[in-house]
């Protein structure tokens, strides 16, 4: 970003910098731009995209990939990699547990039923037995390309597993970093590359019990609530403190698990998520690095909560009806302080709009949105299987349309 700077303007007879016309950016260039705050030649554009594009190419979904679609389509590569280290709650189908050491031993049995897989895992640790059984659909069985499995029973059952939980948690130091580094020089200049940190809740707490339990917990013990949720979050400071000391330069922490939209009040929030929050951005910020939150539900009341944290991009800021985000206020209230991501409807726009209401709804959240900048359009989640290609090539079409700066629409 600081080369697009140095050659921005060009008047070689005078010797000096003069303004002239915008030279094109490269793809790392914008979105570091974006993120900063500084002036663009066009709005950077990146949807979620991963079930669409694992139907359309029939593959599963690799970064590599998602630069296959980058190349057809037109989007730009914002990149995110799934955390490099083995979510053992989150992860029921994993064959190779031995990042664990030999202090823990795991027998995994199999049952198949119908389309289902039933997988049933023991784990024995020094302070003894976890146990959890989750149940697979198969894929394009009545539930999508890449169903979610349904827990029948959860790893945590009361506090005498508190002791135990701990030894499921892979040691960060002994991460494989070899796909965050090869995905980043083949990417170079044409793109960036964020790596996924879990937050304390996401697919750690809320996979080891339930959400519903979580809850519940927070009324009827809350100091065993905390200390729950507690052995996650320094788990995930671990992890990020790893990844950035490694070369990773953006964050991607999820934090829908935590949504008002899964049930959680804005006061609870305050209480509990945000001061996890904050110390995750903190450390962030202390190795150089760019955090990026991702809550896919609503978050009108969250806001200013982000921002307070100092979170430097917030996503997928769903509109109504799936969500409540009014992208108007958002941009009024913490539009200059965080880099704002996403906002097309990617079910009710994207899959099941026409061309020309995806255009209207690019348009719209460009002409809101990109002004100033510190905006990145994307999409309020996942493109799913079943989307027309057509419609991609309109949304991206319509960013290219609309997206050149200034600002006109």
């Amino acid at each position: 970003e600081d080369a697009y700077h140095n050659r921005k303007y060009n008047d070689p007879e005078k010797g000096k910098e003069e303004e002239n016309t915008m030279v094109e950016m490269t793809q790392r260039e914008r979105f570091m731009t974006a993120i900063r705050g500084g002036e663009l030649d066009r709005v950077p554009f990146s949807p979620r995209i991963a079930y669409f594009l694992m139907e359309y190419y029939g593959e599963w979904f690799t970064w590599e990939l998602f630069l296959r679609g980058a190349k057809e389509f037109g989007y730009d590569s914002y990149v995110i990699l799934n955390s490099p280290l083995q979510n053992i709650p989150y992860l029921p189908h994993l064959e190779d547990y031995s990042i664990l050491g030999d202090e823990v031993r795991v027998e995994m049995k199999k049952e198949q039923e119908g389309t289902n897989t039933r997988i049933t895992r023991t784990f024995y640790t020094p302070n003894g037995v976890l146990r959890d059984v989750t149940l697979h659909p198969k894929p394009n069985t009545g539930y999508g390309i890449a169903p979610n499995p349904h827990r029948e029973e959860y790893l945590f059952k009361g506090p005498e597993d508190l002791d135990r939980i701990p030894y499921l948690l892979p040691d960060p130091r002994k991460v494989d970093m070899a796909e965050f580094h090869q995905c980043s020089k083949a990417i170079g200049q044409n793109g960036v590359v964020a790596v996924t940190v879990n937050s304390a809740i996401d697919h750690k707490a809320g996979n080891t019990m339930s959400v519903e339990k979580l809850m519940t917990l927070y009324y009827d013990d809350k100091p065993l609530f905390k200390k729950f949720l507690d052995l996650f979050h320094r788990h995930s400071l671990e992890e990020t403190k790893v990844y950035l000391e490694r070369g990773v330069e953006i964050i991607f922490g999820t934090w829908f698990f935590a949504s008002i939209g899964a049930g959680w009040s804005p006061k609870i929030y305050q209480e509990i998520f945000a001061p996890m929050l904050k110390e995750h951005v903190e450390i962030t910020h202390r190795y150089g690095g760019i955090y990026h939150l991702y809550d896919d539900g609503a978050c009108m009341p969250l806001i200013e909560i982000w921002r307070d944290c100092g979170v430097d991009i917030i996503s997928t800021l769903t509109p109504p009806p799936m969500g409540d985000v009014d992208l108007r206020v958002v941009k009024e209230k913490v539009g200059t302080d965080c880099c704002l991501r996403g906002y097309v409807d990617h079910m009710n726009v994207v899959t099941f709009g026409t061309p020309q209401l995806i255009d209207e709804k690019v348009r719209e959240a460009i002409s809101i949105a990109a002004p100033g900048g510190k905006f990145i359009l994307g999409t309020s989640d996942s493109i799913r299987d079943g989307t027309p290609p057509a419609n991609i090539h309109a949304y991206c079409q319509a960013a290219l349309k609309y997206g050149k700066y200034p600002i006109k629409v």
